[in-house]
Parts: structure tokens; C-alpha cells; sequence
């Protein structure tokens, strides 16, 4: 099971988190969130966790490309998440740019069926580039994600293509105490999860974390 935790904000809590097993770290690069840090704070962070084997993630939120394009050279990341509106021709413009990035598009939904997706994917063959991942989000008007509001499991698992879509991970309200079932309903890649751990927004709670990989990975 591939498990993210998202938001990390500070050296010591990402060589925690990855000590505890995680398999990726997220690096929230949208100003107006919390959880939010900048370049330079990333860079302490890949710097302490040296040869540790975990990704890095750098999260974008409707940011420019260039902006995306400046980042990933400053850390030479391999992995994105686009979580806002981007659309298909900025992830052909990305993968033209690095080809080797993994890039996760982010969507939130609280749709009744998952048509929407089936319009981006349509749309990314147009232009020769589909994301990597998919990740499916709970919906909310006024944040882009870390809200804590459950993503609607049985739609998602009922609507989802696993066999012709990008690997799915799921996102949305996901805690140690409800990781497992929602695993077991919807059969994802991988999960992600941000305010089901912390304390307070960008403060990570050392057992929860620890709790939510080890219920994710059994």
C-alpha cells in the first residue's frame, strides 16, 4: 500500500514520518493553506532525510507553469501533485518539460457519478499525456484538500475504470480509525491523508501517523 502524508512542514517531523514507514512525504508549495512552506524550507527538509528511501511530493494548487517548472528543478523532484484545475494541456507541458516526473491530479467531488473524470481523460488522449495517478478527494467550496470531510467511498468504488484509468489514491478525511475500511470499500493504489493525524493544521501527531500506516499497510 502506497501512503502519503501530506502537509509536512519542518525537518524533524519528515524524517519521523518516514522513519515510520511512510512511502511518500507532501510539500504543500499553495500559500494560502496552513500547511503551506517554501523552496527553501523543502530543501532542509530533503537535506535531513538524506538516503532515507521516501518521495518527496511537491503539492501545486492553480500555480503557473513556470512557477511548477522552477520548483521541480530547485529540488529536482520526481513526483507532483496538481490539485487544483489544471488541465490536460498544462500536464502535456509538464511531462514535455520532465519526462520522467510522476504527476498525480488531484480532483474533489462530491458528483453523483464520476463523469467528470471520464471528460479529463477523454481530453489528456487528446493530448498524449494522462496523469499518473489519480487521487479523489473529498469536496469542499473554500479548500483545495486537508479538510477532514470523508470522500464518498461506495460512489468512487462503483464508478472508478481500475483497469483502464491511472492507479487511484484516495484522499478525504482518512484517519487511523477509518483507514482500513476505507481500503477495504474502495481497493485503492494508495492513500493520503493530512488533518487525519494532526494535531493542529501542519502539526503532525507522532502515533497517529504511526497508527495510520500500520492500519493502511495491513
Amino acid at each position: 500500500m502506497w501512503i502519503k502524508i501530506c502537509g509536512i512542514q519542518d525537518p524533524e517531523t519528515a524524517c519521523t514520518v518516514a522513519d515510520l514507514g511512510a512511502t511518500a512525504l507532501g510539500l504543500n508549495f499553495y500559500s494560502p493553506s496552513p500547511r503551506f512552506i517554501d523552496v527553501a524550507t523543502a530543501r532542509e527538509i530533503q537535506s535531513a532525510i538524506g538516503s532515507r528511501e521516501i518521495t518527496l511530493v511537491g503539492l501545486f494548487v492553480n500555480h503557473s507553469l513556470s512557477d511548477v517548472i522552477t520548483t521541480c528543478n530547485a529540488l529536482s523532484l520526481s513526483m507532483i501533485q496538481l490539485h487544483g484545475e489544471e488541465s490536460p494541456e498544462f500536464l502535456a507541458e509538464l511531462a514535455q518539460q520532465f519526462p520522467a516526473l510522476t504527476i498525480i491530479k488531484a480532483f474533489r467531488t462530491r458528483e453523483p457519478d464520476l463523469s467528470f473524470l471520464e471528460s479529463y481523460m477523454k481530453a489528456c488522449d487528446q493530448t498524449g499525456k494522462r496523469p499518473d495517478h489519480i487521487l479523489i478527494d473529498a469536496y469542499s467550496p473554500t479548500s483545495y484538500g486537508g479538510t477532514g470531510h470523508l470522500a464518498p467511498w461506495e460512489m468512487i468504488r462503483r464508478e472508478y475504470r481500475y483497469s483502464d484509468w491511472p492507479e487511484l489514491i484516495l484522499a478525504g478525511g482518512l484517519t487511523p480509525e477509518n483507514v482500513s475500511e476505507a481500503i477495504t470499500a474502495v481497493q485503492p493504489f494508495g492513500v493520503d491523508t493530512a488533518s487525519g493525524v494532526e494535531d493542529r493544521p501542519g502539526v503532525k501527531n507522532r502515533d497517529r501517523v504511526a497508527a495510520f500506516i500500520n492500519q493502511a499497510k495491513k
